[in-house]
């Protein structure tokens, strides 16, 4: 008698293990629906809405991407293209735009437009852990990483790169060294004669390349030193050195915000330039 109750319950769980594979196992013959049609090459405009923060508006300048509000600025690319990696989404469900009480789409979270088309975010499935999503009179399961991608402040849509793409350093200025290129030449003063072109260049690309770990809002310290750069268009700025160790931080004087930098970077950026032999490494 005993043996043929664990029989049966054996059988049970077995059904109850069979019944939760097919629920959960991709059905191949089941169609995908596309959440849209919409290619993120021929975007022009992303506006994010997420409730309690102002709006966020990113607009597609040529090649590039600038956030228009809350605040102008150059935009973190990266940033633009997860945002529009949904266009690309599919879902093996789509259910009418009904009921969205119950997807927490009546009151959604986050909205995002991606130009004409718009995109409602609400509750996340407990079992498949997808999360629901509206659009163009759909509900549609996908996974959680586009609802993720959006940002919860505007600092993480900004471009991380102290220098944009066409603003080219022709001279730096610190308190105890000058470099400035003359006749195509880069020239420093006081002067170091071990020092070859690929020795200066090298150094001038880092402070070109320069991405930080994160941007902040200007807190309007004090600045420790400061440091003069003119741009090839031939405007001048002011680098603010607000702090050195444990990380570099540095404010741009036209904009405001400040770029976090680790502290390796600062030993590289901060001290004139080395031969490649003296140079430091990172010993990440």
């Amino acid at each position: 008698m005993k043996n043929r109750l664990w029989l049966n319950v054996a059988l049970l769980a077995a059904v109850a293990v069979l019944a939760l594979f097919a629920y959960f196992k991709p059905h191949q013959n089941e169609p995908e629906h596309r959440l849209s049609v919409l290619k993120a090459a021929d975007i022009k405009r992303i506006r994010i809405e997420i409730a309690g923060s102002p709006p966020f508006v990113l607009e597609r300048a040529a090649a590039e991407w600038k956030l228009t509000a809350p605040v102008a600025a150059r935009a973190d690319g990266f940033q633009a293209q997860r945002l529009l990696a949904i266009l690309d989404a599919t879902s093996k469900d789509r259910l009418p735009a009904a009921g969205l009480a119950r997807f927490d789409l009546n009151e959604p979270y986050a909205r995002m437009s991606v130009d004409q088309q718009a995109f409602s975010f609400g509750a996340v499935n407990p079992m498949s852990r997808e999360q629901y999503v509206l659009t163009q009179d759909g509900v549609y399961l996908v996974p959680l990483r586009y609802g993720a991608a959006l940002p919860k402040s505007a600092l993480q849509l900004v471009s991380k790169q102290l220098f944009a793409a066409d603003e080219a350093p022709v001279a730096f200025e610190f308190k105890d060294f000058s470099l400035a290129q003359q006749d195509g030449k880069w020239v420093m003063s006081p002067t170091a004669g071990d020092l070859s072109p690929d020795d200066i260049n090298r150094w001038v690309d880092e402070w070109r390349l320069a991405s930080a770990l994160a941007v902040q809002a200007a807190d309007n310290r004090k600045p420790l030193t400061t440091i003069n750069v003119r741009l090839r268009n031939g405007s001048d700025l002011t680098l603010a050195v607000l702090q050195r160790e444990p990380e570099l931080t540095l404010a741009r004087s036209d904009q405001p915000f400040q770029y976090q930098f680790t502290g390796e970077i600062a030993k590289r950026l901060l001290a004139p330039p080395a031969t490649e032999a003296n140079a430091p490494t990172d010993k990440r």
